[in-house]
């Protein structure tokens, strides 16, 4: 938790411009990928590797594996990928992150899955959690099939003001949607809990939760804020998903 980011929602709003406040539907989504044997692609579609591991620190700082596009003037680019204990992606084009990278609001081109003043418990196995795999999203799943992915899981973290410390869990999945041209099409996955909602309920009253929002701006794309409770989900479910191609979002 880093507690100068306890920022509330109405500087979340502010960052993300004239964006309207939605409420989010519990009807669709799927809960967080965890699965990764190979036994596990027939039944679930993923398949990962080793995990890269970070516990008790303000972020994580990754290279993009495959090229995204964001319509604006870069085109299709290699981004270096702030992700922030506060529940967001944050794309830079530097070659590492500042500490403001990962602060609340997120700024410039930003992902957030569930953004607000999030901490970890390390003595209850608290990480934030990154890695590469493969994803085929149509059942029977099929190896041929999946495509590159890219995994960012925040793992057993629990709102700031939680006193209980209510661990839950969110996700955001990149895919690579390319066909093997790195032409910067891509997929967001945005996955929620392991079959209960988020935040924990009970806890939807604390400050945090009302304050936590999920949304993107990507180059002149945007979505959101949208505000939970998200869930209850499970790994059968349709993922929360938002398709671009040519750096346009379009219908998935």
């Amino acid at each position: 938790m880093i507690s100068r980011n306890k920022l509330k929602l109405v500087l979340s709003v502010a960052s993300v411009g004239l964006l309207s406040i939605v409420s989010a539907s519990s009807h669709a989504g799927r809960s967080v990928r965890t699965d990764s044997s190979d036994g596990a692609f027939e039944f679930l579609g993923g398949f990962w590797g080793g995990d890269n591991t970070l516990f008790g620190t303000p972020g994580n700082e990754i290279r993009t594996q495959f090229k995204l596009n964001f319509g604006d003037a870069r085109g299709s680019h290699y981004y270096t990928v702030c992700m922030s204990e506060d529940g967001f992606l944050k794309f830079v084009t530097t070659a590492t992150c500042a500490d403001a990278d990962f602060s609340l609001p997120p700024t410039g081109n930003y992902i957030a899955v569930f953004a607000t003043d999030l901490t970890f418990d390390t003595n209850f196995g608290g990480s934030q959690v990154y890695t590469r795999g493969f994803v085929d999203q149509k059942s029977p799943y099929k190896l041929p099939q999946a495509v590159p992915a890219m995994r960012f899981w925040w793992n057993g973290v629990s709102l700031a003001d939680d006193a209980v410390l209510n661990q839950f869990e969110i996700q955001i999945v990149l895919l690579d949607r390319s066909g093997d041209t790195n032409n910067g099409n891509f997929d967001i996955e945005l996955n929620y809990g392991n079959g209960d909602q988020v935040p924990v309920s009970g806890t939807e009253t604390n400050t945090d939760a009302m304050n936590a929002f999920q949304g993107f701006k990507l180059g002149p794309n945007s979505s959101g804020p949208t505000i939970g409770p998200f869930g209850p989900f499970d790994s059968s479910g349709a993922p929360i998903r938002f398709c671009f191609r040519g750096g346009s979002r379009k219908p998935c």
